[in-house]
């Protein structure tokens, strides 16, 4: 051993404090590293700020799809923007890529139904709501939104039928109360 002229327990102290010091070393080295690496010295993160419009923030969703083409979230959320910024071209090209990555999601189905009502195209949109249905029969939202599109064609049994599977998932809330006044406004109108 280093120190043969101490005692055992001198040798133990200055052991100690040669241990002590060497963490001491590493983790001050780690910390100024770590430092360097948060406020953008050495290069770690890039010289831009974080995306503050809509247009910024479509702009960096559309180079991060291009390396991660596949990304479902990643392309739910440019579809989102482009749905906001009135892009909707953009939008449903996105919403039919995320459907044939994953045909089973409702939420991108819903969405697409939306943008294709919006571009006047209410035959595509039920065509989307009718596949969302056909995966979940009893989902409330969907059975809402294709309630809402029947009455817009002015079929008004098949949203009052529709408009009350919503109802019976939802008892109360607000989405409920808006189902009993539809419903009751549509059959005012189909007994004319």
């Amino acid at each position: 051993m280093f120190f043969k002229h101490l005692s055992p327990r001198a040798r133990q102290k200055r052991l100690q404090r040669i241990v002590f010091g060497v963490l001491v070393a590493v983790l001050s080295l780690g910390l100024i590293g770590s430092s360097l690496v948060w406020t953008g010295f050495g290069g770690a993160q890039k010289e831009s700020q974080a995306p503050t419009t809509l247009e910024e923030r479509i702009k960096l969703l559309e180079e991060q799809s291009k390396d991660k083409p596949n990304d479902k979230g990643l392309l739910l959320s440019l579809a989102s923007y482009y749905s906001q910024a009135g892009k909707v071209e953009q939008a449903r090209g996105t919403y039919e890529k995320v459907i044939q990555l994953d045909p089973e999601d409702i939420s991108a189905r819903q969405d697409l139904a939306l943008v294709y009502y919006t571009q006047g195209k209410t035959n595509e949109a039920e065509q989307e709501l009718k596949k969302a249905l056909e995966i979940e029969p009893a989902n409330p939202d969907v059975n809402f939104q294709y309630a809402k599109l029947l009455a817009a064609k002015k079929d008004y049994q098949a949203a009052i039928a529709h408009m009350e599977k919503v109802l019976e998932t939802q008892k109360d809330g607000p989405k409920a109360e808006e189902a009993r006044k539809s419903i009751e406004s549509w059959k005012a109108e189909a007994g004319r």
